[in-house]
C-alpha cells in the first residue's frame, strides 16, 4: 500500500471516529434534554453505551456549562447517584410569530421553559417599516428579560407567506402584500435569522408544547386575516418539494366567489378567515371599523347578525377541513387563531359542519382539537426548532 493510501485512510479513519464522537456526545444531551434530570447510568441503558464513555462526555458538557447537576437520585442500597439536567442559562431561543397585524415573541431558555414574551400590534405593512419595527420588538424583548444578543443562540421567524427552499427569502406574502422580501439582511443582526411559514411553524409549537404531543399526523389550520395549514406526517414537518406545501387557504371553495388577494377567486381564506367575517359583518351592519376581538364580543352578547356571520363562516370552515381529512387521514386537527376565543361555542358546529362533508371511515379516526397555546403557538414553534438546532450542532 502506497504512503499516500495509508494517509487516505488515516485520514478517513478520524473524520469516521470523531463524526462517532459527535453523535455520541449529541445522543447524550438529547437524552438529558428528554428525560432531565436522570443519571449517567439511565443515560448508558437508554442509549447502550458505557458508563465510562458517558462520564466522559458528562464531563466535557459540564465544562463547557451546556449541562449542570441536578440534585440525587433515590438511594437503591448504595451511594446516590447526580442527576443531570440542562443549564437553562447557557444559551437562549427566540421565536417570532409576524401577523399581517401582530408580532408575538417568545424568548425560551435552553431547557426550553418560557423566560419572557411580548406581543404588539402592527399596523404597517411596508417592508422596511416593518423590519426597523420587528428590529426594535426583538431588542425590547431581550432587554425586559436582561437576555443580551450574544447569549441568543439563533432566531426564527414565522410569516404568513411562501419561501424559498433557503427560507431566507419571502418570495410571496399576499395578505402582506410582499414579494422577494429577504428579511433576515434587513434585520441585520449579527445571530443567524431564519424563516419558516407562520402554519408550518404553529404545528410544531402544537407538537412540542401544546395539544398535538406524541401525535403522528397532525394538520395545523391558522385562521386569521388569512387561513394556512401546516401539516406534520409521520412525526415529521411536509414542507413540499419547493417548501411550499399547506397553502390550502388558497384551493377554490366557490369558483365564481369573491377575489383573493392571491389573484385567484373563491380561495378558501376569502370565506373562512377573520378578514371573510369582518368582510360579511360589514356587508350586513354597515360598520366598517370593527376589529375582529370586537366581532367576538358581539358574538358573546348574542348579536343576531354577528351569530349569522358565524355560522356562515363555520360552514365554510368545516368543508375546507373536511376536504383536508378526505384528502390527508390526519389523527388529528387543531385550529389556531382568534377563534378559539369561543370555542366552547364554535366547536359543536364546527364538528357538525365536517362530519357532514367528511368521509366516516376518516372522521372517526380524527380529533378536532382548538389551539392549547393562545397567540404563541408559532412563536413557541419557532423557538422550538432554535433549540432543536442547537442541540444537532454540539462540537
Amino acid at each position: 500500500m502506497t504512503n499516500d493510501k495509508k494517509a487516505g485512510l488515516r485520514v478517513k479513519k478520524a473524520i469516521n471516529q470523531e463524526l462517532m464522537r459527535n453523535t455520541n456526545k449529541t445522543q447524550i444531551l438529547k437524552c438529558i434534554k428528554e428525560r432531565q434530570p436522570v443519571s449517567k447510568r439511565e443515560i448508558a441503558e437508554e442509549l447502550g453505551l458505557s458508563t465510562t464513555t458517558i462520564a466522559t462526555f458528562i464531563k466535557e458538557l459540564q465544562r463547557e456549562r451546556m449541562i449542570r447537576s441536578g440534585g440525587t437520585g433515590q438511594s437503591t442500597g448504595g451511594r446516590r447517584s447526580v442527576l443531570y439536567q440542562l443549564n437553562p442559562d447557557y444559551s437562549y431561543a427566540l421565536g417570532i410569530d409576524l401577523k399581517v397585524d401582530r408580532m408575538i415573541g417568545v424568548l425560551l431558555n435552553f431547557k426550553g421553559d418560557i423566560k419572557g414574551a411580548k406581543a404588539v400590534d402592527l399596523i404597517e405593512q411596508d417592508e422596511w417599516q416593518v423590519s426597523r419595527l420587528l428590529r426594535d420588538f426583538i431588542e425590547e424583548l431581550l432587554a425586559e428579560n436582561k437576555v443580551t444578543l450574544q447569549q441568543v443562540g439563533g432566531i426564527w421567524i414565522g410569516v404568513p407567506g411562501v419561501l424559498n427552499r433557503e427560507r431566507t427569502i419571502i418570495e410571496f406574502a399576499p395578505n402582506l402584500g410582499w414579494r422577494n422580501v429577504n428579511l433576515p439582511a434587513m434585520l441585520a443582526f449579527e445571530q443567524p435569522i431564519y424563516l419558516e411559514n407562520e402554519a408550518n411553524a404553529g404545528a410544531l409549537g402544537e407538537v412540542v408544547f401544546g395539544a398535538a404531543q406524541q401525535v403522528s399526523h397532525l394538520v395545523y389550520v391558522s385562521v386569521g386575516v388569512g387561513i394556512g395549514c401546516g401539516l406534520i406526517i409521520n412525526h415529521k414537518l411536509f414542507p413540499g418539494f419547493l417548501q411550499q406545501a399547506g397553502e390550502f387557504g388558497h384551493m377554490t371553495v366557490e369558483p365564481l366567489g369573491e377575489r383573493c388577494r392571491c389573484g385567484n377567486q373563491g380561495c378558501w381564506e376569502v370565506y373562512a378567515s377573520n378578514a371573510a367575517a369582518l368582510r360579511l359583518y360589514a356587508e350586513k351592519t354597515k360598520r366598517h371599523q370593527v376589529t375582529f376581538p370586537e366581532f367576538l364580543r358581539q358574538i358573546g352578547q348574542g348579536e343576531q347578525p354577528a351569530l349569522e356571520v358565524l355560522q356562515s363562516l363555520l360552514r365554510y370552515l368545516g368543508l375546507g377541513i373536511a376536504n383536508l381529512i378526505n384528502g390527508l387521514n390526519p389523527e388529528m386537527v387543531v385550529v389556531g387563531g382568534e377563534l378559539t376565543a369561543v370555542k366552547e361555542l364554535v366547536y359543536p358546529t364546527l364538528l357538525r359542519e365536517i362530519k357532514a362533508r367528511a368521509l366516516a371511515m376518516s372522521f372517526a379516526g380524527v380529533r378536532l382539537e382548538f389551539s392549547q397555546l393562545g397567540e404563541q403557538a408559532v412563536a413557541l414553534g419557532m423557538g422550538s426548532i432554535v433549540l432543536d438546532q442547537m442541540l444537532n450542532t454540539v462540537n
